[in-house]
C-alpha cells in the first residue's frame, strides 16, 4: 500500500496530465531510458510471448550503472534515439500492456522532479516536458505553492536536504528555505523590470556570502529589493560583449554535431544565420545593429512578457535546490541560473533577427526545448561553470555584462 506524505508543492501540479501520443516532443525520444533494479526483474519474469523476447532484445543490464534503484538496466534505443516500445503512434507498448505499475521509476515519475527538505517532500514540473512548459510557462499568474498529503508512489529523488543537520550548523544552508523563499520573493516582484529583478538577485546572493551566519535572518529581513533595483543601470556595450562571449560558447559547445536535439540543431542554424558573425571584428563593426536588436527584442518580447522568464526561475529555484544548485557556494547557482538565461535570450534575438518576428507559443517552446536538449546535459554545466571560475568571471561585473 502507497504511503502518503507531505508534499509542498506549485498549484499547477494538479492541472498536469501526460497527453502521451499526441506529445509533439516526446520523453522516449532523444534521452538515454534507465531501468530500475525492481522493474528490471519484472521485464524478464513476463510471459507474454511477443513482449518478452522485446525485453530480452532490448532490455540489458547497465555496466555504468551508479544507483540499483535508479539505472540497474538500460533500454537499447534506435539510431533515432527512439524508445522500441514506443507503438506508431508515439504510445507506450509496457504500459498499454501491463499497466503503469511495470513503467520503471524513471518513466512514471517524469516530468515531476521529487526533493526532500526536511521533513516535507517537494515536487515540481519539469519545463522539459512540452505539456509542463505550456502549463508553467503559459500562466501570467505568480506560482503560488500549497501543501496537502499525497501519494508517493514510485519515485527517484532528486536532492535531499536536512538543514538541521549538524553539518550545516555554521553554514548558509541552516537557512537554505529563508534563502530560496527571499529569492523567489525577488524574481516575483513585478514593481521591477525583469533585468533588474535578475541584477538585485545576485546582489543579494553575493552580499549574503560574506554575512556570518548568525546575521542571516536579519539581513534577510532588512534587505531591501526595490531600494538596491536603484544601483542597476544597463550598459548598451554589454551586449556586444555578451555575443562575443556567447558565441565562443556556442562555437566551443559543437551544438550541430553534438547535440541529438533536432529542433535545438535547426534553432542554433537560424542563430548563426541571424546574427551571420564570421569573427569578433564582425561584431565590433555591426555592434549597433546587434545592441538595437537585443533593445528592441528584450523591450517587445521579453518585458512585455516577463511571466515567462519569471515562472522558468521559480520553478528552476524550486527544483534545483537553489542557490545550492551546483555547490555549496551560493553565487555559483547564481551565475549558472543568470547564463542559462543569457543563453536563451542570445537564441531568442538570433532566431529573431532571423525571422523578422516572435510569439509567446514559440517562446515558450524555445524553452523547452532548450531545457531538454542543454539542461539535461550534466557535463555542459560542469564545463560552463569550470570555465566561469578559471576565468574568474564568477562576480557581479561580470553577472552585469550577462544581464
Amino acid at each position: 500500500m502507497q504511503k502518503n506524505v507531505k508534499m509542498i508543492y506549485p498549484f499547477y501540479i494538479d492541472k498536469f496530465q501526460c497527453i502521451g501520443g499526441k506529445c509533439e516532443d516526446s520523453c522516449c525520444i532523444g534521452w538515454d531510458i534507465d531501468i530500475d533494479k525492481e522493474t528490471f526483474k519484472k521485464y524478464h519474469k513476463v510471459t507474454d510471448e511477443a513482449m518478452k523476447k522485446m525485453f530480452q532484445k532490448n532490455v540489458h543490464n547497465n555496466e555504468y550503472c551508479t544507483n540499483k534503484d535508479l539505472d540497474y538496466g538500460r533500454v537499447k534505443l534506435s539510431k533515432t534515439k527512439r524508445c522500441p516500445f514506443l507503438d506508431d503512434e508515439n504510445y507506450c507498448l509496457i504500459q498499454g500492456k501491463f499497466g503503469e505499475d511495470y513503467l520503471s521509476s524513471v518513466c512514471s515519475q517524469f516530468p515531476r522532479v521529487l526533493n526532500k527538505v526536511d521533513n516535507h517532500y517537494e515536487i515540481s514540473l519539469d519545463v522539459a516536458c512540452p505539456e509542463a512548459a505550456r502549463i508553467i510557462l503559459g500562466s501570467k499568474e505568480k506560482i503560488e505553492f500549497k501543501e496537502s498529503e499525497k501519494s508517493l508512489g514510485k519515485y527517484i529523488m532528486s536532492g535531499v536536504l536536512d538543514t538541521r543537520a549538524s553539518e550545516f550548523k555554521d553554514t548558509p544552508i541552516k537557512y537554505f528555505k529563508e534563502i530560496r523563499d527571499f529569492s523567489i520573493k525577488i524574481i516575483q516582484n513585478r514593481n521591477l523590470k525583469f533585468s533588474s529583478r535578475l541584477y538585485v538577485l545576485g546582489d543579494f546572493l553575493n552580499e549574503l556570502e560574506d554575512i556570518e551566519n548568525d546575521e542571516i535572518e536579519e539581513f534577510i529581513r532588512e534587505y531591501d529589493i526595490e531600494n538596491e533595483a536603484e544601483s542597476y543601470k544597463r550598459e548598451r556595450m554589454n551586449y556586444a560583449l555578451q555575443i562575443s562571449f556567447l558565441k565562443n560558447i556556442i562555437d566551443s559547445l559543437d551544438i550541430l554535431n553534438e547535440n541529438d536535439s533536432h529542433k535545438f540543431k535547426m534553432y542554433t542554424k537560424e542563430l548563426m544565420q541571424g546574427y551571420n558573425i564570421k569573427d569578433n571584428e564582425e561584431i565590433i563593426e555591426n555592434k549597433e545593429k546587434y545592441i538595437n536588436a537585443f533593445e528592441k527584442y528584450t523591450e517587445e518580447y521579453i518585458e512585455s512578457n516577463s511571466h515567462i522568464f519569471e515562472s522558468y526561475m521559480v520553478n528552476f529555484i524550486y527544483n534545483n535546490l537553489f542557490p545550492f544548485s551546483e555547490s555549496d557556494c551560493m553565487f555559483d547557482g547564481y551565475i549558472l541560473l543568470l547564463f542559462r538565461y543569457s543563453l536563451m535570450r542570445f537564441y531568442l534575438v538570433g532566431k529573431y533577427i532571423y525571422n523578422g518576428k516572435d510569439s509567446v507559443e514559440d517562446m515558450v517552446e524555445f524553452i523547452q526545448v532548450f531545457a531538454k536538449a542543454v539542461e539535461h546535459d550534466k557535463n555542459y554545466r560542469s564545463e560552463i561553470l569550470e570555465y566561469i571560475k578559471e576565468n574568474s568571471y564568477d562576480n557581479m561585473e561580470f553577472a552585469k555584462m550577462l544581464l
